[in-house]
């Protein structure tokens, strides 16, 4: 083992598309060899010039028995942690198999309170990724005090008030970054559009999820019948009879760029990944915060607003609120956005991931063992 370089592995959240984009991107700067760990493989292409190899282990979420979902958060330090379940028995055996044959040198964790934890119990170095929320939560403390340092995929001007100072102190804060477009094909013009003078509103949503808002756009469109929407993401559903000659639903588009240089104004979650992807091509955001864990989005939504890089939204507005969001996006400056992608964000974390994995094979190769 003395003779190989360092290597990393990279945990990475099965739910969305975000973890794995934010990996890939590191993946793409990173000059070792690294391996990714997560579950349900099969619904993802990988990609990066260091990846060797991509290893599935059981998912946590398959196969939990009710009366064990009871138990679930018995734990403080642990978010999921139900009795009886099978594949979590498997997953812990994987994961930490893994660790023993392979021995990385580092592991990042995007994200889990429980692989933090398992990684730490078997003596490996971590690295975890910190999102958007108040995480200020025993199972949150605990995985950030056993990493060694925590990565947050934003610049300090957008961290959030709420954090606690400790966290703060053990941040590396990165420049912007998200997936690579320049590749991608030229916009096409608008779609059924005749008049260039009307505003395009694009709609964009992700698959991480959101409930029914059909309606809801149907009467926003409504509400501002001198422009156009577009909905990227969804299907038109059975009511489309209903839908106004102004909003078109064009469904999943794997090259959403297409639509975005002629926007006017695009609206979409706060999420992380669909967010930073807007901000890096300058677009007019309105961002509404989705439900989820540890008010994540909603923490989101509000720092954006506060750095005005972004209309940031709780909750979806009324359709009587759409013309004068869309008029206060409309007054956004887009160059704000500069100084948070003032430098290479997916850079910046390799390098410091190398750093740490080099730490990490330099300490194991020379460090003396003590029995006590």
């Amino acid at each position: 083992m003395s003779d190989r370089q360092p290597r990393v592995g990279f945990y990475v959240h099965y739910h969305g598309m975000g973890h794995k984009h934010r990996t890939e991107a590191i993946l793409n700067q990173l000059s070792i060899p690294a391996t990714v760990i997560t579950s349900r493989i099969h619904q993802l292409d990988w990609n990066g010039p260091t990846l060797t190899d991509i290893i599935g282990i059981d998912c946590d979420n398959d196969d939990v028995p009710v009366r064990g979902m009871q138990h679930a958060q018995d734990v403080s330090a642990l978010h999921h942690a139900p009795l009886w379940t099978n594949s979590i028995t498997k997953r812990v055996a994987q994961y930490t198999r893994w660790l023993d044959d392979t021995r990385p040198d580092v592991m990042v964790v995007d994200v889990s309170a429980e692989i933090s934890m398992l990684t730490r119990l078997a003596s490996i170095p971590q690295i975890v990724m910190r999102q958007h929320g108040r995480r200020d939560d025993p199972a949150h403390l605990s995985a950030y005090e056993a990493a060694h340092s925590l990565l947050a995929p934003f610049p300090e001007s957008m961290e959030d008030d709420v954090t606690p100072e400790f966290v703060r102190e053990k941040t590396i804060y990165l420049d912007g970054f998200c997936r690579d477009w320049k590749n991608q094909p030229a916009s096409p013009s608008r779609p059924s559009q005749e008049d260039s003078d009307r505003p395009l509103v694009v709609v964009m949503f992700g698959r991480g999820g959101t409930g029914d808002v059909h309606q809801t756009l149907r009467d926003a469109a409504k509400s501002m019948p001198q422009s156009d929407w577009v909905v990227l993401g969804k299907e038109d559903d059975d009511n489309a009879i209903r839908t106004p000659l102004n909003l078109t639903f064009a469904g999943w588009q794997d090259n959403p760029e297409k639509w975005l240089s002629d926007a006017s104004v695009v609206v979409t979650s706060a999420g992380h990944n669909s967010v930073m992807e807007l901000g890096q091509a300058r677009c007019r955001i309105i961002a509404i915060a989705e439900d989820r864990p540890f008010e994540e989005q909603e923490r989101k939504a509000r720092i954006l607003d506060r750095e005005r890089l972004a209309i940031g939204l709780a909750q979806w507005p009324r359709s009587s609120q759409w013309p004068s969001l869309i008029e206060r996006a409309m007054m956004l400056d887009t160059s704000r956005w500069d100084t948070v992608f003032n430098g290479n964000g997916a850079r910046q974390a390799a390098d410091h991931v190398t750093r740490v994995a080099r730490w990490s094979h330099e300490a194991r190769l020379s460090g003396e063992l003590v029995t006590l």
